[in-house]
């Protein structure tokens, strides 16, 4: 399964829901909320919101500039306006300057637990779990102390919020606490008073509750809800002022999760059943229908009914002209590729590979421009700001100049101008040194920019390389193979599958190194429930990496009697970092040979993987600087530059860590640990 691709869609929803569900909660408590009826002003700026986000800026600046809005207000809707342009970065900052002082609290209880609820989810959808549970957490502190109805309300949607980011780092029990708790909330809330939006909310958050569990692959944990998700929805769908869309597509999404849930758990029956509820609704049918329902086939594994639907999604998705990025690969292209490629439709994977190839150039500009407009906001914004104080600190000084000649006689003017100027003085000479510095920061930052962009385009143009060589061998056995004059011996068509399916698998590599990419700086552990031997990781990596086919170097595998012991790890990513490692050591020996030696050291109790090879060796300078992404020592080899990045990413994240043995010098010689079940 796929479950970085699910996250980001689960994530992506999880926004949308959220933003829907808080957008029509404020509605409802700006309604109910007497004691701060909204002033012209606020109204004004909603209704210029309504017609030209870009035009309502410039009024909340001078609304704030006339003391018609306080500064919290102000930053709380500039936060609105930036979020719905899709400027995420600056919408998170004018929200936490929301936060930043007591006044919101104080006077708009309501509008600071939504700003809170939407910083949280900004954050989650930007992979900053500690970050979202800690600003949600800080509003549940507040609003648990609210013993009405809307604190109720809210602190149940607060402790869902963090639930949900609590599952993404892994502390389900303490997420499964905190969801049982919403859940208990919002159902009795929706029982006090059973109007539609009460009744939507209890639906929703239990929908949500729902994904995050299948989200993180606790299919069992997921099972024991959809009890209380047919119990929520159902309430909901029978309310009178349910739109028929809105109950069909709730009921057919909870049966997608129904079937998945059961497939993983092993009742193919009912999972069946399930699936086929959901097809026959007409919801399947719409757009968002059938994304569901590629996204069910995916993680279902069944790989020829997703490649006959991908056309379908495919069209769909190019309709709503998603701007090229490296989420919409990972999201979209990559999983037609996979599709294609495991239902054994090579000329069309060979297409979507192409289409792929044909993407990466623009998912660089694209982003890069995206990037720099967003950045742009946020300095010029910020240098705004400056001036603002500076302006406000200069009249602040007049106004304690003019009483204190007002007061004082001729002679003490004199003298505090005096003071004055000397102040001023030291202060220029602050300034100027300051500026000096800001100025030799700035240069730094550009180096590094520039350095960085550097090394992004050439990884772009070595990814571009590496996809197209075995795009031309696949292009030319395929016009081969299709040639109804060519005559081919049982030998040459055996070579020719031989080589279709090894570049095939080349291309599949480079884009899970892609993907890969995304997790580098990812501080996430991976969970270690898998107990095996400290061999058999060893056994599954050579098996899967490229030594046993390298002809051109001979591989020795030692492995110590102290191997066999059991430790406690994710054989999948353990195994992954460790052919990684390999690949790198077949790739760098021209001729000559490599040896993997494993042994667990008793003193420090931790699995050690010895990879030593004869290749081309590295400086003892360049230790950790090969660690980082797109650097590649020698260009004249084949690469990305992002193996030995993601092989430390991952058994840093597994509790271990991998190092450049300095004190060799036949070759490279890397040391992988990893910890055992102590």
């Amino acid at each position: 399964m796929n479950l970085r691709k699910l996250t980001y869609i689960i994530l992506g929803v999880f926004a949308v829901t959220i933003i829907g569900l808080t957008a029509c909660t404020s509605r409802k408590k700006d309604v109910s909320s007497g004691n701060h009826p909204k002033k012209d002003y606020e109204l004004q700026v909603e209704q210029m919101m309504d017609i030209d986000l870009d035009s309502a800026l410039p009024m909340i600046d001078s609304l704030e500039d006339r003391h018609l809005f306080p500064e919290y207000k102000a930053n709380y809707y500039r936060g609105q306006i930036h979020y719905k342009l899709g400027q995420e970065l600056t919408a998170e900052l004018y929200y936490k300057r929301a936060l930043a002082s007591n006044e919101l609290i104080q006077e708009r209880p309501t509008i600071f637990y939504f700003v809170s609820d939407q910083l949280s989810t900004i954050l989650t959808v930007k992979g900053d779990q500690d970050g979202a549970v800690k600003v949600a957490t800080e509003a549940y502190s507040v609003v648990s102390n609210d013993t009405t109805r809307e604190g109720s309300y809210w602190s149940a949607i607060l402790l869902h919020d963090i639930g949900y980011s609590q599952m993404q780092l892994g502390h389900y029990h303490d997420a499964e606490k905190n969801f049982t708790k919403a859940w208990n909330t919002l159902k009795k809330l929706a029982q006090d008073e059973p109007i539609f939006d009460n009744l939507y909310t209890w639906a929703r958050i239990t929908y949500n509750i729902i994904d995050a569990y299948t989200s993180t692959e606790q299919f069992t944990e997921a099972e024991k809800w959809l009890s209380q998700a047919d119990e929520a929805i159902s309430h909901m769908a029978s309310s009178p002022d349910c739109p028929a869309s809105t109950a069909e597509e709730f009921i057919a999404g909870l049966n997608t999760h129904k079937a998945l849930v059961y497939v993983k758990t092993g009742r193919k029956g009912e999972a069946n059943k399930a699936y086929q509820r959901f097809i026959g609704t007409n919801y399947s049918k719409t757009s968002n229908g059938l994304i569901e329902h590629s996204e069910y086939l995916e993680l279902a594994e069944r790989w020829e009914d997703l490649a006959n639907l991908t056309p379908k999604v495919d069209s769909v998705v190019q309709s709503w002209k998603i701007p090229l990025s490296l989420y919409y690969l990972k999201s979209y292209l990559a999983p037609y590729l996979k599709a294609y490629i495991k239902s054994g439709r090579k000329e069309q994977a060979l297409q979507m590979a192409e289409r792929i190839v044909d993407s990466v150039d623009s998912i660089y500009h694209y982003e890069r421009q995206h990037n720099a407009a967003e950045l742009a906001i946020m300095y010029e914004t910020q240098e705004k700001e400056k001036q603002i104080a500076e302006q406000q600190s200069m009249l602040k000084n007049q106004r304690y100049l003019t009483a204190l000649i007002g007061i004082l006689i001729i002679l003490i003017s004199l003298i505090i101008i005096g003071l004055l100027r000397l102040r001023n003085a030291k202060q220029l000479a602050e300034k100027n040194q300051e500026l000096k510095q800001k100025n030799k920061e700035l240069s730094q930052a550009n180096a590094r920019a520039e350095e960085s962009s550097r090394m992004k385009t050439d990884f772009i143009q070595q990814i571009s390389h590496e996809i197209r060589t075995p795009l031309n061998v696949l292009s030319g056995f395929t016009q081969v193979l299709t040639n109804p004059e060519t005559e081919l011996t049982d030998e040459e068509r055996k070579d020719i599958n031989d080589r279709i399916t090894k570049n095939t698998n080349r291309i599949t590599e480079l884009v899970n190194k892609m993907i890969e990419l995304s997790d580098i700086h990812s501080k996430s552990t991976i969970e270690r429930t898998d107990r095996v031997t400290a061999s058999q990781i060893a056994l599954q990596a050579v098996e899967v990496s490229d030594m046993p086919t390298a002809k051109h170097i001979t591989f020795h595998l030692e492995i110590d009697p102290s191997a066999d012991k059991m430790i406690l790890t994710n054989v999948l990513s353990a195994s992954r970092a460790l052919a990684l490692l390999l690949n790198n050591a077949a790739k760098f020996t021209k001729e000559g040979h490599a040896e993997l030696r494993v042994n667990i050291d008793n003193t420090t109790h931790f699995a050690v993987y010895t990879i030593t090879d004869t290749g081309i060796g590295i400086p003892p300078y360049e230790a950790e600087h090969i660690f980082e992404e797109f650097f590649q020592l020698d260009n004249y080899y084949e690469g990305t530059g992002i193996g030995l990045s993601v092989a430390r990413s991952i058994v840093r994240r597994l509790g271990g860590d991998i190092r450049l043995d300095t004190s060799y010098q036949g070759g490279a010689r890397f040391i992988m640990t990893l910890p055992d079940e102590k």
